[in-house]
């Protein structure tokens, strides 16, 4: 179950890391992708409820805060 929901996550690449599947069913084109996916893989959104936000599962979601100045805090 984990490899294949990894695989459906990375198919929405960037766009989908973190939000809810209801945040994004909003987006027309998320959708769409989604759909085309439940078709192989139709767990997913019961899934990713419990693990969009747990990287021991999740491989494509991150912690990290994507304004983080790593640069000028190392100055």
């Amino acid at each position: 179950l984990k490899r294949k929901y990894n695989e459906f996550n990375k198919s929405l690449k960037q766009m989908g890391v973190g939000l809810t599947y209801n945040e994004l069913k909003k987006n027309p084109q998320m959708k769409t992708l989604i759909e085309l996916q439940l078709n192989k893989f139709p767990w997913w959104p019961d899934l990713h409820g419990w693990w969009r936000t747990n990287s021991a599962y999740n491989t494509v979601f991150s912690t990290a805060d994507p304004g983080q100045n790593h640069e000028s805090a190392a100055l």
